[in-house]
């Protein structure tokens, strides 16, 4: 099976925890996926790109239905969401990536390619392919080095030699509703994660569309581990070396 990879960061830089997180899509479901957005932005007359950045109280109730749509399709098994959490007050350049912060981060993507998607879709005997996205970022990082590595790391870590990470390239989200649906995911843990939802000015509508989110996916929070066993939407906190 060919899946489709659809990858974003969150809060990088300015906060203290990261959100590395992604939509896999199997490629023979991309076409139900686009005739589900066309009959969302008809419906909703959302044309213009979806943002977290964009969630205001006068769309709260249109990006509410996108919540809707998305989880109609992740209820289904047409589309999972798993994502990992990084303290950035524990991230140590120096110590484990020679001061190189571009390093670093790759480092995290691995992680959440790896673990998030290459073990827990790849089949051992199987021709699984893994085909993905990140939205696109200023970087002098190689994201063929990137894959090689994962392709590596299956080996290494699954006994899967069939080289399963085909293509990291990177896209333009404004092209790409796959990563405008995980931008508000995404943005909704930052959110919470980052306590902004217990300030006194924050924004109501983000707050209640992070609220509604976490309901949808049967969650009580988007802070904490998903449930162990949990495999259509997940949260990963993840524990960094000392």
């Amino acid at each position: 099976m060919t899946y489709h990879i659809y990858c974003d960061e969150s809060r990088q830089s300015k906060d203290r925890y990261m959100i590395l997180g992604g939509i896999i899509i199997p490629l023979s479901n991309i076409e139900i996926f686009n005739n589900t957005m066309k009959q969302y932005r008809t419906e909703q007359k959302m044309f213009a790109e979806l943002k977290w950045s964009k969630v205001s109280n006068q769309k709260l109730l249109e990006y509410k239905r996108f919540i809707d749509y998305f989880f109609a399709l992740n209820n289904t098994d047409k589309l999972h969401f798993h994502c990992i959490i990084i303290d950035n007050h524990q991230v140590n350049h120096k110590k484990f990536n020679k001061g190189d912060k571009e390093i670093g981060f790759y480092k995290f993507y691995y992680q959440l390619l790896l673990h998030g998607f290459g073990k827990r879709y790849c089949r051992e005997g199987e021709n699984d392919r893994f085909v993905v996205y990140l939205d696109y970022r200023t970087t002098s990082y190689s994201l063929n080095k990137l894959k090689i590595i994962l392709n590596r790391g299956m080996i290494k870590k699954c006994s899967i030699n069939t080289f399963p990470f085909v293509s990291i390239e990177p896209r333009d989200s404004r092209k790409s509703e796959l990563l405008q649906i995980n931008d508000i995911i995404l943005g909704a843990i930052g959110f919470q994660k980052n306590g902004y939802d217990l300030l006194a000015n924050a924004k109501k509508a983000k707050k209640e569309l992070a609220t509604y989110i976490a309901e949808q996916a049967g969650l009580p929070d988007l802070k904490k581990n998903s449930p162990w066993g949990q495999d259509r939407f997940t949260l990963w906190n993840f524990k960094l070396q000392k």
